[in-house]
């Protein structure tokens, strides 16, 4: 059974507090607005249920959809920049044992922003990771190695469909060796993180996975914690039983993301680094790859292309570009950590 990073993946996230209470408030005020959104959208569900009841229902259940778009769509314009930022912060950690000087989530922004001057670009390698992954985990993986429980079709099948959604936290670990290579050539850091993980695929694809499924029984935890003075209330004032229901719920949902997302975050980055530490991408790997991935080989070109560009707008040769991308990641960090024995050998 392939190692699981669960307690230095708790104490990486209280190294990032700062982070940590920046993604409560945030989630917190999307939950406020969540509430205020369920609150009108209920109150025209009520009217229009006065003139036909199934109308009133129809709108009420619209209404639940909405608000998963709309998480989704904040998610993607905010909260992934907040991630991505929080991920940069982790990856200082566990590479050099340290933080950076001044505050965490201006590092963070500032190791993001240097590395994808466009947040299109950002959203664009994610997209194509987040397909090679699925692909390769379809192609080369099996994991149900990690159940070896013969006679449980119905568990392995499930872990399966589990699996699918953990690639986010893969993606992630990829592009954080953007942070820890101080590489400007983004796609060219992703193309080598993807033959990485093909290389290591199976403790750090143990980790996103059992760490997705702790994420869903945590958000079960925060509903019984949240359910419990819910219905104690609720056996006092009835009236009250379906706004507290959806507050619960809507509170539950916000500390998965702001916390057991985090933590799954964690874990799989740990995974990623330490699985893949003192390697080097195998040509092997990248022909297989290149064979059995479309998006693979869209990820190569366009890291070629990005070399290119590099060379044609007279900003110097790879070599250059990544030493310039690295002195401007620097500046967030203290001069002692730059200087660090062997820090470099490990980023």
């Amino acid at each position: 059974m392939p190692r699981l990073y669960l307690r230095e993946a708790f104490g990486l996230l209280l190294k990032t507090t700062p982070i940590l209470w920046v993604r409560l408030g945030s989630y917190a005020l999307l939950g406020l607005g969540l509430l205020v959104y369920f609150a009108v959208a209920g109150g025209l569900a009520w009217l229009l249920g006065q003139l036909w009841s199934v109308l009133g229902i129809i709108v009420f259940l619209a209404a639940f959809g909405g608000a998963w778009g709309l998480v989704r769509w904040v998610t993607r314009y905010y909260f992934y920049l907040l991630k991505a930022a929080h991920a940069a912060v982790m990856t200082e950690f566990i590479l050099h044992d340290r933080g950076p000087e001044g505050a965490q989530i201006e590092y963070g922004k500032n190791q993001v922003t240097s590395r994808f001057k466009d947040t299109s670009i950002m959203f664009a390698i994610d997209q194509v990771l987040d397909a090679v992954v699925k692909g390769f985990n379809r192609t080369f993986t099996n994991v149900t190695d990690f159940l070896p429980l013969p006679g449980m079709e119905a568990l392995q099948q499930f872990v399966r469909r589990v699996s699918r959604f953990s690639t986010t936290y893969i993606d992630e670990a990829i592009l954080s060796r953007a942070y820890a290579q101080r590489e400007a050539n983004v796609w060219a850091v992703a193309k080598d993180g993807v033959i990485l993980y093909a290389q290591c695929w199976k403790p750090i694809l143990a980790n996103a996975v059992a760490l997705t499924l702790l994420s869903y029984i945590e958000f079960f935890a925060f509903l019984v914690l949240l359910g419990l003075p819910a219905l104690a209330v609720s056996a006092l004032a009835p009236s009250l039983s379906l706004a507290l229901g959806i507050g619960v719920l809507v509170g539950a949902w916000m500390l998965k993301l702001a916390l057991a997302d985090a933590f799954a975050l964690a874990a799989t980055l740990l995974a990623y680094h330490r699985s893949t530490e003192g390697r080097t991408p195998d040509p092997v790997w990248q022909d297989r790859l290149e064979q059995a991935s479309d998006r693979f080989r869209e990820l190569k070109e366009k890291a070629a292309e990005t070399v290119a560009d590099y060379q044609s707008t007279g900003e110097g040769d790879a070599r250059e570009t990544q030493h310039s991308a690295r002195t401007d990641a620097d500046a967030g960090v203290s001069a002692s950590s730059d200087s660090a024995p062997g820090a470099d050998a490990r980023s």
